[in-house]
Formats: C-alpha cells, structure tokens, sequence
C-alpha cells in the first residue's frame, strides 16, 4: 500500500495525540505499543482506531499483530521533527 502524503491532508487530531505519545517516549524506528497501553494514555474512543489507520495509510505506523502499533522509519523521522501541540 503506497503511503498517503499527509501534507495535501492534515492529521486528525487523535492522530496528532498518537504521535505525541510516541514523541515522549518512543523515539526509535521500530518502537512498538500496545493497544492497551495507548487507549491509557489517549482514551478507547472509537477515534484511536480511525486514527491509528490514518497513520498506517500515512506509513507513520505499522499494525504488526492485532494488538500492536509500530513506529515505522517515515513514523520516526515524523516525530523526530514533531512539537505536540502543532499541526502536521
């Protein structure tokens, strides 16, 4: 699947938020969280799931297993330039 480009659409803001935790302590390529874990910090609206597929079609995360998401290469190279709070 060819990757999005995000810059003709921004990210939604869950999508933002998703970043932001990877931002604050997942800073490597390959970095990997639980579902579990993320809807802890962001919340189990059904929005974190639009929003981790919004990422995936981005190529800024990847869904190795059903219960994973992983910071891709594009995903690290995002976050490395990312500033919570600012729009992509």
């Amino acid at each position: 699947m060819k990757p999005i480009d995000v810059r003709s659409k921004p990210l939604s803001q869950t999508a933002r938020e998703i970043l932001a935790v990877f931002h604050g302590a997942h800073r490597r390529p390959g970095a990997r969280m639980t579902m579990s874990k993320l809807e802890h910090v962001v919340g189990s609206d059904p929005a974190v799931a639009v929003a981790i597929s919004e990422l995936v079609k981005a190529g800024y995360l990847a869904t190795p297993d059903a219960g994973t998401v992983e910071l891709t290469p594009a995903g690290f190279d995002h976050v490395a330039l990312f500033r919570p709070g600012q729009s992509t």
